[in-house]
């Protein structure tokens, strides 16, 4: 335990009321934190305040802030524009119940960047964001299985949490993989309903949908692979998989709720010029808020509306609340500016290839694979193509870094290592550099170790 010590002691002797906090917080609620992924050991920080680039924690440390709310914060903290619309918004009320002017000018705004999308319903997050275009799918088609990758997140209902992770004695070959419930709980006949298939690995991906097809409602697709880390798609994976989907009659779901707005203004569809059926959205969508939504061809989002014979339900208490429309809305308004993903793009880079070069010069082997402001880190001397490429990475030198970092006042994103992290149009060129330094810092002592 002599290293695991030596690169977490800076951050223990910073964060003194965070761990007071903690013992306090897991006494009440599991983990002592709200959401599992928050949770990271020796125990997590706790926040009292963020703008721009920084978060704020109850000892009073300033952090720069790679997390971004594990996604939304693309125009940093407390943007100045959004809070204003917020403020007005909540003056004119905050819930309604009926709805209003402003839905409609946030889902033109959506149509614009993602002209896929012919109609559009709300929800609240990402997770309900992929739970009903499933429904919908299998509404459309009369078909009920569901294909996904291995090693993909597509939020917190039992039919996404399926084979996000593997245990090795459940690990089979990839033209082959049962659903394996992510964690228990979850009903077994729902994993009957799950096929799984390996993203970037064209050949088995063909071979299994087409095997599938007769009962395959839809396939859900990352289509920049985030659970995981980050898996960029490469050969034109995207483009023949529209292609076969199409021509088998499976509804085709991207679920760009991390990548929408992130690697483009039209999401990873506009990026890689592949129009999905349907496309969930989150995160960002609502610019620090609780919105989400999925959209697509009108033919299927019809099945929500009442006919004789039944239609899918959709509903929900809070879809389009005022205020979350009002964030997202603003948020989308400034990032459809012209040059903004060409700049946004160009501090990701220089974040994502500054951590692969400043690793190599000092003998340390990692692949870093990013997109845009979307990117890993990854300790390994091999190329990463696939979740599976990534099972022979070393997680020790990963926390090695995190932990040095973030108690030299960088937090890397989310605190696992088969996670990811994000760069935003407020990190400046000075938090970037100071960044690159104390991960040198980090490879220096990795390397000695």
């Amino acid at each position: 335990m002599a290293a695991q010590a030596s690169y977490e002691k800076e951050y223990v002797a910073r964060t003194s009321k965070s761990k007071a906090h903690f013992d306090k917080a897991k006494k009440l609620i599991p983990l002592g934190v709200e959401s599992n992924v928050r949770f990271f050991e020796p125990y997590p920080f706790y926040v009292k305040r963020a703008k721009g680039a920084y978060l704020w924690d109850i000892d009073g440390n300033r952090i720069i802030d790679y997390a971004l709310g594990y996604g939304p914060m693309i125009l940093g903290h407390n943007h100045p524009a959004v809070i204003r619309a917020v403020k007005e918004q909540v003056d004119k009320g905050t819930m309604f119940g009926a709805s209003g002017e402003l839905a409609l000018e946030y889902v033109n705004m959506v149509k614009k960047a993602m002209p896929s999308i012919e109609m559009f319903r709300f929800a609240n997050s990402g997770t309900e964001a992929t739970m009903h275009p499933l429904r919908v799918a299998r509404a459309y088609t009369g078909k009920e299985k569901v294909a996904k990758a291995e090693g993909s997140y597509h939020g917190g209902h039992d039919y996404a949490l399926q084979c996000v992770d593997i245990p090795p004695d459940k690990l089979k070959d990839s033209r082959c993989q049962p659903a394996v419930p992510f964690g228990t709980g979850i009903p077994k006949s729902i994993s009957d309903l799950l096929v799984i298939y390996p993203f970037n690995d064209w050949d088995v991906t063909e071979e299994v949908l087409t095997k599938n097809a007769d009962d395959l409602a839809a396939v859900i697709i990352e289509p920049v692979q985030a659970g995981g880390g980050c898996f960029a798609p490469r050969d034109n994976y995207l483009k023949k998989l529209r292609k076969l989907t199409k021509s088998l009659g499976i509804v085709l779901i991207f679920d760009e709720v991390l990548t929408g707005f992130r690697v483009a203004f039209g999401g990873a569809q506009e990026r890689y010029d592949v129009k999905p059926d349907i496309t969930s959205i989150a995160k960002i969508a609502g610019g620090g808020y609780q919105l989400a939504g999925f959209g697509g061809k009108k033919a299927i989002m019809e099945e929500i509306i009442p006919k004789e014979g039944g239609n899918v339900y959709h509903g929900g208490t809070y879809n389009a609340h005022p205020v979350s429309v009002t964030a997202g809305l603003t948020t989308l308004e400034i990032l459809s500016k012209p040059g903004t993903y060409s700049k946004i793009d160009r501090i990701g880079d220089s974040l994502f290839h500054g951590l692969r070069d400043v690793a190599q010069d000092r003998g340390v082997d990692v692949w870093v694979e990013s997109v845009g402001s979307l990117g890993q880190m990854y300790f390994t001397d091999h190329e990463i193509r696939t979740w599976r490429d990534a099972f022979n990475v070393d997680p020790e030198k990963w926390k090695h870094w995190f932990m040095y970092s973030l108690g030299k006042g960088v937090f890397f994103g989310v605190p696992h290592a088969d996670e990811h992290f994000f760069t935003s149009l407020a990190h400046s060129k000075e938090d970037i550099e100071r960044s690159l330094e104390i991960s040198d810092q980090a490879f220096q002592r990795i390397a000695k170790e």
